[in-house]
């Protein structure tokens, strides 16, 4: 386990405002019959507040190493007895039992940005009881027209400036089509409508993973229009957790999906906003004012390299690189009898290459290891 493992989860853990929403949800929901599911644990915060609320069993499930440090914070806080860590995504792993309920931090920022809500589908389908719940049950992707012309300044428009005399200028396209956090209070966004419902998912029966929707938001103050705030809101029992740019700060942001050029709007106006994203897709949103029109899309976020254009064609037919050749050698490699210098030393041989020396195979033949040997 690295320390980034567990630095990574630290805005998890020290996020007191999402967690507390979380625990009153769990206490008004576990009774000590309880068998309780932390799906995507990490260090077990939500899991440990089951336990401590009385839940008869607590299963951690999680793909990272951190997991296991959850159960050691499990044991030093007397709740050992009562939590089981599994180390795994869900789809490869076997419960002892089904559970009552499914705790999860599957939403991200926007919903659908992490692709994880699957796993969610998967384990409601497969190992929750009848009549069981969901915390978070039900969830919505908000938007709202926003200016925020200090972040369009800092992250945009900052490309068209000679910087040590040169001009980065093609640069701007590709920054102007990233998601941006609206999260530094030295660039705020003011938001110039109310906001509008784009996306509705209730977990309980929900199958979709992607989002094609449109709404259209009258304009209830004069100002520039520098995008689209969006986030989440989150139901937690009977409560609504909202992590907009009004709100508490939490560990999800509130993201800004930006236009190039900025575009005045008035009082009055109706702005006619459409978002989709395909399952592990790009974000795309278009927005019309008027007889205007301004679009974006996370696709455009980068050169579009004729290679890459054409891997994503549906009738492309893939052959392995170099790279994919030998990564294909070494996993046919892992057979149990030989070990990793061994394996390094033949790969080294096969593709001299791919390697500055020997020490390097080695060290690639061990990630490999780590991530798929058993």
């Amino acid at each position: 386990m690295s320390y980034s493992d567990v630095t990574g989860h630290l805005s998890m853990v020290f996020d007191q405002t999402r967690n507390l929403a979380y625990e009153a949800a769990i206490k008004r929901l576990v009774t000590p019959d309880s068998v309780v599911l932390d799906l995507g644990a990490g260090l077990g915060i939500h899991g440990l507040m089951a336990a401590r609320a009385g839940a008869r069993r607590v299963f951690l499930v999680e793909p990272e190493n951190v997991v296991h440090a959850a159960m050691d914070v499990a044991r030093l806080n007397g709740l050992g007895d009562r939590v089981q860590v599994f180390q795994g995504r869900i789809e490869e792993i076997e419960l002892p039992e089904k559970v009552d309920i499914i705790i999860s931090v599957f939403t991200g920022n926007l919903l659908y940005s992490e692709d994880l809500l699957p796993s969610l589908y998967f384990a409601r389908d497969r190992w929750l009881k009848p009549g069981g719940h969901l915390i978070p049950d039900r969830a919505e992707l908000m938007v709202a027209v926003a200016s925020a012309s200090q972040l369009h300044r800092d992250r945009i428009q900052i490309w068209s400036d000679l910087h040590l005399g040169f001009d980065y200028t093609p640069i701007r396209r590709y920054a102007a089509n990233e998601l941006l956090a609206l999260a530094d209070e030295s660039q705020p966004a003011q938001l110039l409508s109310e906001p509008g419902l784009i996306e509705a998912a209730d977990f309980q029966t929900a199958v979709a993973t992607r989002i094609d929707a449109a709404v259209e938001i009258p304009i209830a103050r004069a100002g520039v229009c520098s995008g689209l705030a969006s986030w989440i809101r989150i139901r937690l029992g009977d409560q609504w957790l909202s992590t907009g740019p009004q709100d508490l700060a939490v560990h999800w942001r509130p993201q800004l999906l930006p236009i190039d050029a900025e575009l005045p709007v008035r009082l009055g106006d109706i702005a006619q906003i459409h978002v989709s994203r395909p399952r592990g897709g790009d974000w795309n949103w278009r927005v019309d004012v008027g007889a205007e029109r301004r679009t974006g899309s996370t696709f455009l976020s980068q050169p579009l390299l004729a290679s890459r254009l054409r891997a994503l064609a549906p009738d492309y037919k893939p052959a392995l690189s170099p790279l994919g050749r030998m990564r294909h050698v070494a996993l046919g490699s892992f057979d149990g009898h030989r070990n990793s210098v061994e394996i390094a030393s033949a790969l080294f041989s096969q593709f001299p290459s791919q390697f500055v020396d020997r020490d390097e195979a080695v060290s690639f033949v061990q990630s490999m290891a780590a991530a798929y040997a058993c």
